[in-house]
């Protein structure tokens, strides 16, 4: 298309229209004309489409060759004009043949969108009617020049990958190759019977296949990959265009559910790290960070100064000064800033030794790599007068940090000047040095004026103090004592700032290495240097790779950049990162075999843990963006030392157990079955290797017992090691320190935004015990007699220990974290305060020596699963899983397992709707008075299936809001008496907060109608306290109750006291 502008009307094509389809779908008609074009290395005459609205001169598409003209009629026009015929399209495989030839100009195909350009050099004659078909306003391009069938085995390779192998060369391959041995005699013994590992692998069809024995849905078998053909998969998952050049869990999550190899997934880390365009585009993890090195402390005043120039400022003051040279003493921060016209070296060289004249000649000066700064002119003045000068690394400020930062704060301080005085913020500068020296630099702790003259300055302030008070005589004084007094003073100031200052240097060290790794590169080693794009100095990019030549210092390196104008440069160690060669990495891969079928076994391919973790195992939420996922990391990351599978050790705290002076408690070892004695040795060995157990000569003994654990599959697979602390728990003084109310957290827990759990490791083992009451956890086993050195499980007192731990850790941070023993939880409303949060609880923490299950933890939530119930949101529902248990429950025969349904679905009672009433028939058959085999009836079968009906319809309960208004519904049955606590949501709907409800006693059930609705307000009030105390609050039942109970306050004692319990 071209703009009507540059086309002759004589051009255009008569009784021609083209219909033109933007992007708003509007279609619109517009003539045609023919034009003379000139394009790259196309040119001649093109049929256009004419706009008068193009935001361009010319607009030209990717088919610019293709047109509604025969390429005869083209011709023609040509012939008349006198311009070259017609250049057909090139495919990208030919113009790649064609420039090896040499008949492209080598620019041509380089760019995306070529520069086009329409001209209107000669008029082109009318086409006649007749030689144009004008029956059709729509008319059919002809179709570009067909590529062969090379040239789309070539554009197809490039865009899949060279093909791969045969069907019978990986057979062969996979027989033979010394990796896969392992898994060859594994499908052997599978062949012949062995069924006890966890995956099957077998051959079928000549081809070696691996797949779990418990596949999931979804799942697929995974072929068996050898070794050479392995580098060929990963080409294909990670470096075609079709792959993208994904991270590292990407391509294995490509590669994973189809194939396997051993060692596959350091094969395919390694893959990606050395992927060269990844490493180019910083895409295969963050820059290593050098440890800090703070500059050397000085104490004598002007001894090293950094120098700096600021600007341009436009526009230039009156004066016309554009630029500020800046002088910064590193002893007392005292800044001096000159303005300037020009940077020239002689001018900068003026500014300077007007400085120096009044302070003196430094010792040392430290300045950027400016051209004014690195000048023979300035060099010599500096060798004339005996000053050391020293440049910082390219593209590395941080060396002058004082005058950069200096630099920022001037800055400012000029912005907030720019709006009233634009053109004269040079004549205030002295006002604004005035300012900066009057106060405190935080790393010295003094202000620069009292620093370098020995006492504070009158500034403003004083003088309007000064204007209120009574003038005070000052102390006559003679010279000498002035002069000492001055001496001692400064002497004084200076010996304090420079304590400051390295106080302050060595804290921000502490901070800034924790993530710092030094990386030592060899001579001959090649890295990635971190260059600015021109002419956008701001944007950097990385760049290589080069060659380290030499180190120069400590964190700085000479560079081999192999250009013209400088080959050689010393950078710093943040400019560079390792280059990873993939040739390098063939090698690995062809060499380092080893154990390879042992270390990498086959994963759960639908496990969420693996697929969600991030850092250290720990789960990030799916909601969160990539930004809040990078902050998580980077915090993470300052506490990976907390993340361990090791139980920490606190000295914080101590478990003891008084016993008083009862006498030791010994007990006889169970009898175990023969299956379970190696795995009581083997947990036995494993604590005697953590040092939680050692060898015991106690006289008390407690048995030891394994339980399955909750989450292993007929209590074969995994077992917990316990011991039956019964006999000493009785003679043990109990310990009343409280544990949480769980209502109370989750109703807590429920309001939040953005919540994060923690676990603890092993918990109870992080405390120690102590020495008396080691010998009172001794245990006896087959293989010996042991005691514990850290808390077991089992004592009595060992939660209430355990919760003032938590108690003590989380003091202070009650507003935004809470713990029911070793379940921590955080609860944020905004992400930022979320994440000040997190850093507070992590620090103390760390600080108690305390660490963390990562594998157990999530961060950043909506919603957590806590103590048995989903919340977060502002709801509260039950877990799905607790829902199925009750639903499979079958009908109880015992009084054990009616308390222990009653227990489960009595743990949910606020989510049931008069569950006291339901349960009575239930509550009944666990009387004292009943048989231990329970008398199974219609009305308990009745009331067994009502509450797991309830618990399927369930609703999710609104967390409480104390702001807002609460309603109260009682209401009162022969049976019992209930209520629902309940606040309007955001859209006006009735919510309810939680249900309560009790059975009525046999005298409660003989009261009046209108005395048990009286009753359910007194106790419904009375039991929801908690929630109405301090608030407004709507009651709403049945009968008028309250209206009645206030008619008969006087005429009965019961109800009096009900009306003033009101």
């Amino acid at each position: 298309m071209v703009i009507e502008k540059l086309v002759h009307p004589e051009q255009h094509i008569l009784g021609h229209q083209y219909q033109v389809t933007d992007a708003h779908n509007i279609t619109q008609s517009h003539p045609m004309a023919v034009v003379n074009l000139n394009w790259g290395g196309v040119t001649g005459p093109k049929k256009v489409v004419v706009a008068s609205d193009l935001p361009v001169d010319c607009l030209l598409g990717n088919d610019l060759e293709t047109s509604a003209w025969s390429d005869v009629e083209l011709e023609a026009h040509a012939a008349m004009l006198g311009i070259p015929g017609h250049i057909f399209a090139l495919t990208r495989a030919q113009a790649k043949k064609q420039k090896g030839q040499g008949s492209l100009d080598p620019g041509t195909m380089d760019q995306v969108l070529p520069k086009a350009r329409a001209s209107r050099s000669k008029p082109l004659p009318t086409i006649p009617p007749s030689t144009v078909d004008s029956t059709s306003e729509e008319e059919e391009f002809p179709p570009c020049a067909e590529p062969t069938p090379e040239e789309l085995e070539a554009d197809t390779a490039e865009l899949l990958g060279e093909g791969g192998p045969a069907r019978e060369e990986l057979s062969v391959a996979q027989q033979t190759c010394p990796t896969l041995e392992g898994l060859r005699q594994q499908a052997v013994k599978q062949a012949n019977g062995d069924v006890s590992d966890s995956h099957r692998v077998y051959w079928e069809d000549n081809l070696l296949y691996t797949e779990h024995r418990d596949p999931k849905p979804g799942a697929a078998r995974r072929l068996v990959i050898p070794q050479e053909y392995r580098k060929f998969l990963l080409t294909l998952a990670h470096d075609i265009p079709l792959a993208g050049h994904l991270g590292q869990m990407k391509t294995w999550d490509r590669l994973v559910p189809l194939f396997h190899w051993p060692r596959m997934s350091e094969d395919t880390k390694e893959f990606c790290k050395s992927c060269e365009t990844c490493q180019a585009s910083g895409k295969t993890g963050g820059t290593p960070k050098a440890p800090l090195i703070p500059l050397p402390v000085v104490g004598v005043p002007f001894e090293r100064v950094g120098v700096d120039i600021v600007g341009p400022l436009d526009p230039p003051t009156a004066s016309g000064n554009r630029f500020i040279l800046v002088v910064v003493d590193h002893a007392t921060r005292y800044p001096e800033a000159i303005p300037l016209r020009t940077t020239t070296a002689p001018a900068v060289a003026k500014a300077l030794l007007g400085i120096f004249s009044r302070v003196g000649f430094p010792k040392e000066v430290v300045s950027d790599r400016g051209s004014n700064f690195m000048s023979a002119y300035l060099k010599a003045m500096w060798k004339e007068c005996g000053v050391t000068y020293k440049f910082t690394t390219p593209y590395h400020p941080q060396t002058n940090g004082l005058v950069e930062r200096f630099n920022k704060t001037l800055k400012g301080m000029i912005m907030g000047l720019l709006e009233k005085l634009c053109r004269r913020w040079d004549i205030l500068l002295p006002c604004l040095l005035f300012a900066y020296r009057e106060v405190p630099q935080k790393g010295v702790g003094f202000s620069p004026f009292k620093l370098l003259f020995g006492h504070p300055v009158r500034g403003p302030l004083t003088l309007v103090k000064e204007g209120w008070e009574q003038p005070l005589k000052a102390p006559k004084q003679d010279i000498v004592d002035y002069v000492l007094g001055l001496r001692s003073r400064m002497a004084e100031y200076m010996k304090k700032a420079s304590k400051n200052l390295q106080a302050s240097q060595e804290l921000q060290k502490q901070w800034h290495d924790q993530k710092a790794v030094l990386v030592q590169y060899q001579p001959g080693q090649k890295v990635w240097v971190l260059e600015p794009v021109a002419p956008r100095a701001l944007q950097d990019k990385w760049s290589g790779p080069h060659t380290i030549v030499e180190k120069k210092g400590e964190v700085t390196y000479l560079v081999d950049l192999g250009t013209a104008r400088s080959p050689l440069r010393v950078l710093h160690f943040n400019r560079l990162k390792p280059y990873y060669d993939r040739a390098d990495l063939t090698l690995l891969m062809a060499t380092d075999e080893g154990q390879e079928e042992d270390s990498d076994p086959l994963p759960d391919l639908f496990s969420s843990t693996e697929q969600d973790a991030l850092v250290e195992g720990v789960v990030l939420a799916d909601c969160l963006t990539a930004e809040q996922k990078d902050n998580c990391i980077n915090l993470l990351g300052q506490f990976s030392e907390l993340f361990s599978t090791v139980p920490g050790t606190t000295s914080w705290c101590e478990h003891t157990i008084d016993t008083g002076d009862s006498l030791p408690v010994k007990s006889k070892i169970y009898r175990q079955p023969d299956h379970v004695r190696d795995c009581i040795k083997q947990e036995v060995q494993k604590m005697l290797e953590l040092g939680v157990v050692e060898h015991s000569d106690s006289p008390w003994a407690s048995p030891v017992v394994l339980v399955p654990k909750p989450n292993s599959k007929d209590g074969k697979k995994e077992m917990r090691f316990c011991v039956d602390y019964r006999g000493l728990n009785l003679v043990t003084k109990t310990d009343a320190h409280p544990i949480p109310r769980a209502d109370e957290l989750i109703d807590t827990l429920a309001s939040a935004k953005y919540l994060s759990t923690f676990d603890l490791t092993a918990g109870y083992w992080q405390i120690k015990l102590s020495e008396d009451a080691k010998p009172k956890t001794a245990f006896s086993t087959i293989g010996g007699h042991y005691q514990f050195t850290v808390m077991p499980f089992g004592l009595k007192n060992a939660p209430a220990t355990f919760q003032r731990l938590v108690n003590t850790v989380l003091q202070g941070l009650e507003a935004f974290s809470a713990a029911y023993l070793d379940d921590i939880a955080v609860f944020s409303s905004s992400w930022d305060d979320h994440l000040v949060h997190l850093w507070k609880v992590l620090e103390t923490l760390q600080k108690a020596g305390l660490t963390i299950k990562a594998s157990k933890c999530q961060i950043g939530q909506g919603k957590v699963v806590y103590l048995g119930h989903l919340v977060g949101g502002e709801q509260i529902a039950p877990l799905q899983g607790k829902i199925q248990t009750i639903i499979d429950w079958v009908p109880p025969t015992t009084q054990t397992q009616v308390r222990a349904f009653l227990g489960l679905t009595g743990y949910y009672r606020r989510f049931i709707k008069n569950y006291g009433s339901i349960a009575a028939p239930l509550n009944d058959l666990t009387s004292k008075k009943m048989p231990k085999k329970v008398l199974w009836t219609a009305n308990c079968q009745k009331a067994f299936e009502e509450l797991k009906q309830a618990m399927c319809s369930a609703p999710v309960l609104k967390s409480p809001c104390y702001s807002k208004k609460f309603y109260v519904q009682t209401d009162a049955s022969e049976l019992g008496v209930g209520a629902v606590l309940s606040q309007l949501n955001s859209e006006g709907q009735d919510q309810p907060v939680a249900f309560i409800s009790r059975r009525l006693t046999p005298r409660e059930k003989r009261w009046s109608a209108i005395e048990r609705e009286a009753f359910a307000v007194v106790w419904a009030l009375k039991k929801l306290r908690p929630y109405l105390f301090g608030t407004h609050f709507i009651v709403q039942t049945d009968h008028k109750p309250l209206l009645w109970l206030k008619q008969m306050t006087g005429e009965n004692p019961k109800l009096l006291r009900w009306s003033i319990s009101l």
